[in-house]
């Protein structure tokens, strides 16, 4: 009979086992079959042991459930509730007993909050909102659902800055370990100093309103902005109504110079009709997804553009390429803004 304590060595395979029972069934010894099979005296007894125990004579592995966990149900609950609650909390911190009763490991965080669903996100930007804001927000979305508007009828205008040499897109580069820092595996970030391009420009339906580049160095000002709604905006204005009909209004945000006396006074006298726009609701406007894929554009041809002459030009080349179709479908976009910003009661949407 074998009592020999049961050593730790690496795992027998399905056939050494059913051959160490074959062994013992023909009456060999465990000497002989150490001799036979190469197997430690150990484990030549835990087999044939764990065989007699077990009566069903079947050789495979039993099914491994891991270490115990030192959390409950109730623990890991807490713990998710707590994650919830304060989702800026660090995996460090929601590790520490006060979070679940026990000191854990962040992977073990990490493996209870992907049980629930959760996980650490790098949160997105967006511009803050006060209840006021939500507030006003949440009334305009719902007023303009009523009215059923038609948004192509909307001459939706904005500023934007372009940076020569920016890359706002996305990429990885190929390292192996070591190389992060070698110049050409760096993604280059600047403090100041960078050269830019200031734009207004707005469009109406399927039309591109005219691209009006602020001079070099120069910030939009209410005595700017007013010399480019007169040359520029006017105009376009007075063509879309002609072209949509008389419902057709301009849209811009709650910038300063957008609410200067001065420029609102000018446009009443040109009879520029003008939509009530709620603070903080970038997402409620479709040109900044216009913006969006304009830089995408900008960032492809990074490499040749070297100074503002070169970005002016490059702007200048892409604005009559800009798809009709695209201006027509973020148009038709409006709806599912609106209902998104109702259904989140005023906060921000993913637009």
């Amino acid at each position: 009979m074998c009592t020999h304590p049961r050593g730790r060595g690496q795992e027998t395979t399905i056939a050494q086992r059913s051959a160490v029972w074959t062994r013992h069934l023909l009456g060999q010894k465990v000497p002989q079959i150490r001799d036979e099979l190469g197997l430690p005296r150990s484990t030549i007894c835990s087999i044939i042991q764990r065989a007699q125990k077990s009566g069903a004579f079947t050789f495979e592995s039993a099914p491994r459930l891991g270490r115990p966990r030192i959390t409950s149900t109730r623990d890991n609950r807490h713990l998710v509730r707590v994650a919830n609650t304060d989702t800026k909390e660090s995996l460090f911190v929601l590790a520490t007993p006060s979070k679940s009763g026990q000191q854990l490991g962040r992977n073990t965080v990490r493996k209870i909050l992907k049980e629930a669903g959760k996980s650490k996100r790098k949160p997105r930007r967006k511009p803050y909102l006060k209840a006021e804001h939500k507030a006003g927000r949440r009334v305009w979305c719902k007023a303009e659902k009523r009215n059923k508007r038609d948004w192509n009828k909307v001459c939706w205008s904005d500023e934007v800055t372009f940076e020569v040499g920016d890359d706002g897109s996305v990429f990885y580069v190929t390292r192996a370990p070591g190389e992060e820092y070698l110049e050409k595996n760096l993604r280059p970030s600047f403090k100041s100093g960078r050269t830019s391009v200031g734009v207004w420009s707005c469009y109406c339906g399927s039309e591109m309103g005219p691209l009006v580049i602020i001079e070099k160095g120069g910030r939009m000002t209410a005595a700017r902005y007013l010399e480019t709604v007169k040359e520029y905006y006017v105009p376009f204005y007075k063509r879309m109504v002609e072209k949509y009909g008389p419902e057709v209004v301009l849209q811009e945000d709650n910038a300063s110079w957008h609410t200067a006396k001065i420029v609102r006074n000018y446009m009443d006298s040109q009879g520029v009709k003008r939509l009530q726009w709620p603070a903080q609701s970038l997402d409620l406007s479709p040109i900044e997804n216009l913006w969006s894929q304009i830089k995408g554009i900008i960032a492809k041809r990074r490499h040749r553009i070297k100074n503002i002459g070169m970005m002016e030009r490059a702007l200048e080349e892409i604005w009559p390429q800009i798809d009709k179709e695209m201006l027509v479908k973020l148009n038709e976009s409006m709806p599912r803004r609106l209902e998104a910003c109702i259904r989140n009661k005023g906060g921000p949407t993913r637009y």
